[in-house]
């Protein structure tokens, strides 16, 4: 594959050739004429609308529908410029008014401003899409009753605008898309397709702007209203070769991260409403000669806007919605041990706090039972770690039955320690559910061959706190702690209790 500069190397000279066969057909007299004037005005076009064509077709990035789009511009520019041969050669058109190819030159900025103002996403709202069609078709229409000053497929008769007043229209329309294309190409990643795009456009919009802005002003003023087609086609022929130069961009993946600046949000959020602005400007335009025109062009525009903004508002309150959810549920994960689907130290800390408060509040006593699993290590030794993690997944489910009131909270306390957070529990209603929960472990029958037995096992180390004055959370983990501690010491798979 020719690199970049081997491309411009070769098609260069060609292009040079182009440029001054087109300059000496004008500069000699003997050779000037209003065909090969056209011939180089159609050719030019052509080969920038094929090779933009061709752009379109092959690239497989993003930014495929903008040169689809670009491609549209020039396809209408080329209807123009055949519009004009045709008017010029076969029907001499006066060239003092506006003609069918003056709407076709003015109506190639649509298809620009579609692609200004359609934010290029991964995954695109449709609608938008067709509410900015409607908006350009109607564009379009309203181009017509500007220029024509009477509405498409009337039997009024047409009152053009003059060359005079359209040459200004021209370069206002051409200022306009050049300020709304440096705007995307400054908010645009470096490096991306969609830069590339907008950088092209940029360059092209610009050597055009300024060539055809002295090409119509000298052709006005000869008398034979030719001018020097090079100012003009020399874009034409630039803009294919630096398409054909610019190297393929590499196809979209999922993995594909796009971080944007503040700007190029602003722009994406704020570019739809160049078309908003367009067809305000001509349904006011129009209004004082056809009012029920410029009502409705004014009213489809604001109808549109309304529409855009309720539904960015309403994806915008569900993607908040989702946020939440997701929020929630990274929340409900984070306080969540892993391995066993219990609560784990983090949620233990955070719910003993809370609970500790409450009971301080309502004089209630609170109750905590720290159970570890007796001679754990013997269970990994013998039978694997695989089998150790469904023992305790096994065991995590019978504590949670064992404890199942609705305030209960069982967690996983650390390693083979679980602990339990008893509200409103006095010391007798927690050695119950001690002993429950010693039962409910041996009912499992998971093997674990040792001197206490031949069932894994669980000592447990329960304390309660009656008066929370002088207290904290942190000595009644130690005083639970304490009594497990004693519970091993007496023969383990047992309970002891303590009273803080």
């Amino acid at each position: 594959m020719p690199t970049r500069a081997v491309t411009l190397r070769r098609l260069a000279p060609a292009a040079v050739l182009y440029l001054l066969a087109d300059a000496v057909f004008f500069l000699i007299p003997s050779l000037r004429s209003i065909q090969s004037s056209y011939f180089f005005q159609l050719t030019a076009p052509l080969c920038g609308l094929g090779v933009c064509c061709w752009r379109a077709a092959t690239d497989r990035s993003r930014a495929r529908v903008l040169w689809w789009l670009f491609a549209a511009a020039l396809g209408f520019l080329m209807i123009g410029v055949g519009l004009s041969a045709w008017e010029d050669l076969f029907e001499h058109f006066p060239f003092e008014i506006a003609s069918l190819a003056d709407f076709a030159y003015f109506f190639c900025g649509v298809p620009i401003l579609f692609a200004l103002s359609t934010p290029v996403e991964e995954q695109r709202f449709s609608l938008f899409n067709w509410l900015d069609a409607v908006q350009a078709v109607f564009a379009g229409y309203l181009t017509y009753v500007t220029i024509f000053s009477r509405l498409p497929f009337s039997e009024s008769p047409a009152k053009p605008i003059s060359v005079a007043l359209l040459l200004i229209t021209y370069n206002l329309e051409n200022a306009v898309l050049l300020a709304g294309c440096t705007l995307r190409l400054l908010a645009s990643a470096k490096g991306s397709e969609q830069r590339r795009f907008y950088g092209t456009l940029f360059a092209f919009l610009a050597a055009y702007g300024v060539g055809v802005g002295f090409y119509n002003q000298i052709a006005v003023g000869a008398e034979d209203h030719l001018a020097p087609n090079f100012l003009v086609d020399a874009p034409f022929i630039w803009l294919a070769i630096w398409m054909l130069a610019l190297p393929k961009a590499a196809e979209p993946t999922e993995h594909d991260a796009v971080t944007k600046t503040r700007l190029a949000l602003f722009i994406d959020l704020g570019s739809p409403v160049f078309f908003t602005l367009t067809l305000l400007t001509l349904g006011l335009v129009v209004l004082r000669q056809h009012f029920a025109t410029g009502i409705l062009a004014i009213s489809v525009a604001l109808a549109v806007y309304g529409v855009r903004t309720t539904i960015l508002q309403i994806r915008f309150r569900q993607a908040q919605e989702e946020l939440q959810r997701a929020r929630d549920r990274l929340e409900e994960l984070s306080l969540q041990d892993g391995l066993t689907g219990i609560a784990n130290r983090r949620c233990f800390d955070r719910t003993l706090d809370s609970e500790w408060y409450r009971a301080t509040r309502t004089g209630k006593a609170l109750s905590l039972l720290l159970i570890d699993l007796d001679f754990f290590k013997n269970v990994n030794d013998v039978h694997g770690h695989p089998h150790g993690d469904r023992c305790l997944v096994e065991v995590a489910h019978a504590l949670r039955g064992a404890a199942a009131r609705s305030g209960d909270l069982v967690a996983r306390f650390g390693g083979e320690e679980f602990a339990a957070i008893l509200p409103g529990t006095t010391k007798e209603a927690a050695e119950m559910i001690a002993e429950r929960i010693r039962a409910a472990v041996l009912d499992l029958k998971i093997p674990n061959e040792t001197g206490i037995g031949s069932y894994v096992s669980v000592s447990i180390g329960g304390a309660t706190a009656v008066t929370l004055e002088n207290t904290s959370p942190g000595l009644l983990i130690e005083a639970a702690d304490r009594a497990l501690y004693k519970a091993k010491q007496l023969g383990r798979n047992g309970a002891e209790h303590t009273i803080l």
